[in-house]
C-alpha cells in the first residue's frame, strides 16, 4: 500500500522533471563528439574495427558518448531505465518519446538505447532476464510504424530521383529472406542474415532481439546472425522491410512487393453462431419463409485494406484515379473511399507499394496493406448496396428504400389509380449464415398531379389560397417521373415563385425553370404562372452542404402518390385495391421465386454477386415449424374461452361480460340536426346491448346543433361538459380531418375528458349496426378505465411496454414520443405517458428515459414491487 501511494504521488513529478531531464540528456548524447572507436566494436576502446569485416570508411569514426565509452554508456542507460521503471515510468511512455526521436527500443531486454549516427548495437548474446517487464503491443507497433515510414521516405527520395541510377536488377535476397539494396550499383550478399545498406540509405532490420532504426549516411554492420519473426499476434510481420519498389516506365505507376507473404490463417474469419434451441410444444409442420440463403464462396469475402499516400494526398478524386491503375494487382472489383480499400480477395503480399506521380508532378508512394477480414455482421450495409445496384440493373426504381417495377403496372381505372409491384429486401446475418430477406410490396399512385389539385382549389376560391393549398398538399408525397421516379415531401407552396423565375445553376449562371427543364429534360412547361412546390433537404444533407437546401418542383410534373383520407374511408376503393395488394402466402412465394429467377438469369446482376464471392439460392429456405396450442382468454364472471386459429375472438368478447366493466352514468352526445333519427336509434341500441357486455348505461344528455360547423360542436361541448361528465360522443355527418383534429384537441388538451367521434354513416347501415355499436361500447369501456379481457401469463412480475413516435409532416413542430406499459399480470390494465422532443436534434433516448422511468414507477406503485422482466415493443424497427 505504501509503495503504491508513493508511486501515485511521485508519478507526475517524475514524468515532468526527471524523465524529461534524462531523455534530453540522451538526445544530446547523439550529438556528442566522435571517439576513436571503430563502428561495430563490441566494447569501448576496441579500436578501428572494420565494418562487417572490412576497413572503416575514411573519416567515419565512432563518437564517445558524453565522454564515456560505448559499453559504459549502455550500462548507464540500463541503470537509468531501471530507476525510472521503479518510480512508475513505463516503457510505453519511453518508447513513444524515443520513437519520436528516431531512437532504439530493445524489444527483448526492454532497454531504450540511443543510437548515435555511426553506431550499430549488436543483438544480445545471452537470454534476457526472466523478470524483464513486457513491452505493450501498442508500443511495438508504434516503433514499427515509425521505422517503416522512415524507410519509405528514404527509399522514395532515392528511387524516385530522376538522377538515380537504380535498376531493378540491383535487388538481391540474402539467405534470411531480407532484401538487400545497394544504390551505388553493387549487389551485396550477406550470409549472416542481416541487411546491409551503403552510401546514404536507411537501414531497417527487425531481428529476434532488437529493432534498430538509423537515418544516418554511414555504414552499418555488426548485427549477429538471427532469424526474423513476427513481432505481435495482430498480423504485424517483422523481417526486412526494405522494399523493392521501382518507378514504372511511364513514371506514374510501378510494381511493388516486400517479398513478405500474407499469413492467411490470420485473415480467415469464420463466423460462429450460438447453438440452436428448439422447443417441444405444439405440432410440427413443414414451412417456408421469405428468406433466401446467400452463400459466401471459399477464400472470398470482404477484406479491408489501408491505403497510405506518402506524402499525403487530399484530393479523393485523384486518389481514386490512381487506384484504378492498380487493377492488375488488386483486381477490377473493389470499393475505395479515399482512405480504405475493400476487396473480395486477400492479396498474396503483406505490403504492396506503388510509385506514382501526382497531378502536381510530385513523386508519391502508395502502400496497400491488409487490415482484417470484415465480419459479415459489419458488412451488411455493403451487401445491401450491392442489391440496390442489382435492382437498378433490373430496371426497378427506388422509392423510400423499396424497389418497384414501373414496367408492370396494375391499373384500377374506376378509381384512377395505378399500382406498381415491387420488393422490399435487406441482407441480414442469422444463425444460419448470410440471408436475403425479401417480401412483396406495392406502391399506389394516383392518376392526378399536384397541378390538378391546385387548379381545383383555385376554382373553389374563398379564404387565403396559400393556406388552403398548404392544408391540402403539405405532407403529401409526390413523384417526378423524369428523374428515375424520385419522391419528395411537400413542405411548402411558394406563391411568389413561378416557372418563369430564375435560379443560379451549378455553373454560377442565372437560368429560368422553363429553360432548365427544356434543356435538361426536354420538357415544355405549359402553365408559366403556376406556383412552385418547395421541398427541404433532409438534415444530413443540410449538414453536408452547411446550409438549408431548397428544391423547387413544378406542380404539373409532380404526380401524387398514396391514398387520400377520403379514399381510405371508401370501402369500395379499399376493396378494389386489396384485390391487388392483399396476396396470399402462396402468391408471395411465387413472387419471390420470380424475383430470384430474374436475378440469376440476368448476366450482369449475377456477375455482381459472383465478383464479390456471393451465390444466391434459387429457392427460399425450408424449415420446420410448430403450431402452438391456442391460448385461453379470461372474461368477466370467471368465463374463459379458447382463441381460434385465426386469432379472432370478436364474437366471444361481445357475447360475454368484460373482465372489468365501468358503469356509464353521465355522458353527453352532440350531433347535427340532419342525423337526429340515426342518433336516437344509436342510443336505444347502446342501452339494449350494454347489459350483455356487463355495462350499466343510463340515458345520455343530447344536443342537436343546426349545422355541422366545427365551432358549433366546440361551443356545445364547452357549455355542457361539467365535472361529473364521464365521456362525450360527437356524431358527425362526414369524416373531415380538420374537424376531427379540433374536437380531439379540445377534449385532450383544452378540457381533458374521454371522447368518441363517430361518423353517422357507420351507424346507419341496419345490417352492420349491431356489430359496430358493440365495438363502440368496447372502446368506451376502455376509455373509462375498464378491462375487456385478460390472458394467463406464466411469468411473474412481467411488464410489457410499447413505444411509438409521431413526427409532424411539415417538420415545423416537435415530435411526440408515446409509451404505454402493462400494470397487472393479466395484461389488461395499462398506463401511458407522452413527451415532446422540445429541440431539433434531441436524442430520442433522452425523452424515452423519462417515459420509461415513469411507467416503471407507476408499476411499483400499483404492485408494491418493480417488474422482474420487461418486454419492449417498438413500432417500425425490424430485426433486419
Amino acid at each position: 500500500m505504501a509503495d503504491n501511494a508513493h508511486k501515485a504521488t511521485t508519478e507526475e513529478l517524475v514524468r515532468h522533471l526527471e524523465v524529461r531531464k534524462k531523455l534530453d540528456a540522451l538526445k544530446l548524447a547523439r550529438a556528442a563528439q566522435r571517439s576513436d572507436e571503430a563502428v561495430g566494436g563490441a566494447a569501448a576502446g576496441a579500436g578501428d574495427a572494420a565494418v562487417g569485416g572490412g576497413a572503416a570508411a575514411p573519416g567515419r569514426l565512432a563518437p564517445r558518448i558524453g565522454g564515456m565509452g560505448r559499453a559504459a554508456f549502455i550500462e548507464s542507460i540500463k541503470r537509468n531505465n531501471a530507476d525510472l521503471a521503479a518510480k512508475g515510468v513505463h516503457n510505453e511512455e519511453l518508447g513513444k518519446y524515443l520513437s519520436d526521436q528516431g531512437l532504439l527500443l530493445n524489444l527483448q531486454e526492454h532497454v531504450p538505447i540511443v543510437i548515435p549516427p555511426a553506431i550499430t548495437v549488436p543483438s544480445a548474446s545471452t537470454a534476457p532476464p526472466s523478470s524483464a517487464p513486457t513491452v505493450p503491443a501498442s508500443a511495438r507497433a508504434r516503433i514499427l510504424e515509425r521505422a517503416r515510414q522512415m524507410a519509405e521516405a528514404k527509399a522514395r527520395n532515392k528511387l524516385l530521383d530522376p538522377s538515380s541510377t537504380t535498376k531493378p536488377e540491383n535487388i538481391s535476397r540474402n539467405d534470411s529472406g531480407n532484401n538487400t539494396q545497394n544504390l551505388s550499383g553493387n549487389t551485396t550478399q550477406n550470409q549472416s542474415g542481416n541487411t546491409a545498406q551503403n552510401q546514404g540509405n536507411t537501414t531497417l532490420n527487425v531481428s529476434e532481439n532488437s529493432l534498430v532504426v538509423t537515418a544516418s549516411t554511414h555504414n552499418l554492420s555488426g548485427l549477429s546472425e538471427s532469424k526474423t519473426k513476427n513481432l505481435t499476434d495482430e498480423g504485424i510481420v517483422s523481417g526486412s522491410f526494405g522494399t523493392s519498389t521501382h518507378a514504372g516506365t511511364d513514371g506514374t505507376a510501378g510494381t511493388a512487393g516486400t517479398g513478405e507473404l500474407v499469413d492467411r490463417d490470420k485473415f480467415s474469419l469464420l463466423p460462429t453462431y450460438p447453438p440452436k434451441k428448439r422447443g417441444e410444444k405444439g405440432r410440427e409442420f413443414n414451412a417456408s419463409a421469405n428468406i433466401v440463403r446467400l452463400t459466401v464462396k471459399q477464400d472470398m469475402g470482404v477484406y479491408e485494406y489501408s491505403v497510405q499516400f506518402n506524402p499525403p494526398m487530399d484530393n479523393i478524386r485523384e486518389k481514386k484515379r490512381h487506384i484504378r491503375r492498380f487493377t492488375d494487382t488488386i483486381g477490377a472489383t473493389y470499393k475505395f473511399d479515399g482512405a480504405t480499400l475493400w476487396l473480395p480477395i486477400l492479396l498474396r503480399k503483406l505490403h504492396n507499394v506503388f510509385s506514382i506521380t501526382s497531378e502536381s508532378g510530385e513523386p508519391v508512394l502508395v502502400t496497400i496493406r491488409p487490415v482484417r477480414r470484415v465480419e459479415l455482421k459489419n458488412a451488411l450495409h455493403f451487401f445491401n448496396v450491392l442489391f440496390n445496384k442489382i435492382m437498378e440493373i433490373l430496371k426497378f426504381v427506388e422509392i423510400k428504400r423499396n424497389h418497384y417495377d414501373p414496367l408492370a403496372p396494375m391499373m384500377v381505372p374506376q378509381h384512377k389509380l395505378e399500382i406498381w409491384p415491387g420488393y422490399v429486401s435487406r441482407v441480414h446475418e442469422t444463425d444460419g449464415g448470410l440471408m436475403l430477406i425479401c417480401d412483396t410490396s406495392f406502391k399506389v399512385l394516383r392518376n392526378e398531379f399536384a397541378y390538378d389539385i391546385i387548379r381545383e382549389v383555385t376554382k373553389r376560391g374563398g379564404g387565403n389560397l396559400k393556406n388552403t393549398l398548404e392544408k391540402v398538399l403539405v405532407g403529401q408525397i409526390v413523384m417526378t417521373e423524369y428523374n428515375k421516379a424520385q419522391t419528395y415531401r411537400v413542405d411548402e407552396i411558394d406563391m411568389e415563385t413561378t416557372p418563369q423565375s430564375s435560379f443560379i445553376n451549378y455553373r454560377g449562371e442565372s437560368q429560368t425553370y422553363i429553360n432548365y427543364y427544356k434543356n435538361k429534360w426536354n420538357i415544355d412547361i405549359k402553365d408559366h404562372e403556376q406556383p412552385m412546390i418547395v421541398f427541404r433537404e433532409r438534415r444530413k444533407k443540410q449538414e453536408e452542404f452547411n446550409e438549408e437546401r431548397l428544391v423547387y418542383l413544378v406542380p404539373e410534373l409532380c404526380r401524387m402518390t398514396g391514398l387520400t383520407d377520403a379514399m381510405r374511408a371508401n370501402y369500395g376503393v379499399m376493396k378494389d385495391v386489396a384485390l391487388f395488394t392483399k396476396v396470399s402466402p402462396d402468391q408471395r412465394q411465387q413472387a419471390l421465386k420470380k424475383f430470384l429467377k430474374k436475378v440469376n438469369d440476368n448476366p450482369e446482376a449475377s456477375q455482381i454477386l459472383n465478383d464479390w464471392g456471393l451465390a444466391l439460392d434459387t429457392e427460399p429456405i425450408r424449415m420446420k415449424g410448430r403450431i402452438l396450442d391456442p391460448e385461453k382468454l379470461v372474461m368477466g364472471k370467471g368465463s374463459k374461452f379458447t382463441v381460434n386459429l385465426k386469432a379472432d375472438w370478436g364474437r366471444d368478447s361481445t357475447n360475454n361480460s368484460s373482465l372489468v366493466s365501468v358503469p356509464l352514468k353521465t355522458w353527453h352526445i352532440v350531433c347535427a340536426d340532419r342525423n337526429t333519427a340515426v342518433v336516437k336509434g344509436f342510443i336505444e341500441l347502446v342501452r339494449k346491448l350494454a347489459p350483455k357486455m356487463g355495462m350499466d348505461v343510463t340515458q345520455p344528455t343530447l344536443s342537436i346543433i343546426q349545422s355541422d360547423k366545427t365551432d358549433l360542436y366546440l361551443r356545445d361541448l364547452k357549455e355542457k361538459i361539467n365535472g361529473s361528465t364521464q365521456i362525450v360522443v360527437c356524431i358527425v355527418p362526414l369524416q373531415r380531418e380538420d374537424r376531427y383534429g379540433a374536437l380531439k384537441k379540445f377534449c385532450n388538451v383544452d378540457c381533458p375528458i374521454p371522447s368518441q367521434v363517430i361518423v353517422a354513416k357507420t351507424i346507419s347501415d341496419e345490417r352492420k349496426v349491431t356489430s359496430v355499436v358493440q365495438k363502440i361500447l368496447l372502446q368506451i369501456n376502455c376509455k373509462l378505465g375498464g378491462e375487456l379481457w385478460g390472458c394467463s401469463i406464466p411469468l411473474k412480475n412481467l411488464m410489457c411496454i410499447g413505444i411509438d413516435v409521431y413526427h409532424d409532416p411539415s417538420r415545423q413542430r416537435p415530435s411526440v414520443v408515446g409509451a404505454v406499459g402493462s400494470m397487472n399480470c393479466t395484461m389488461s390494465k395499462w398506463y401511458s405517458d407522452c413527451r415532446l422532443q422540445e429541440t431539433k436534434g434531441q436524442e430520442l433516448i433522452d425523452v424515452l428515459t423519462i417515459c420509461l422511468g415513469k411507467l416503471v414507477q407507476k408499476y411499483r406503485e400499483l404492485n408494491k414491487c418493480f417488474p422482474d422482466q420487461i418486454v419492449l415493443f417498438r413500432d417500425g424497427v425490424y430485426s433486419f
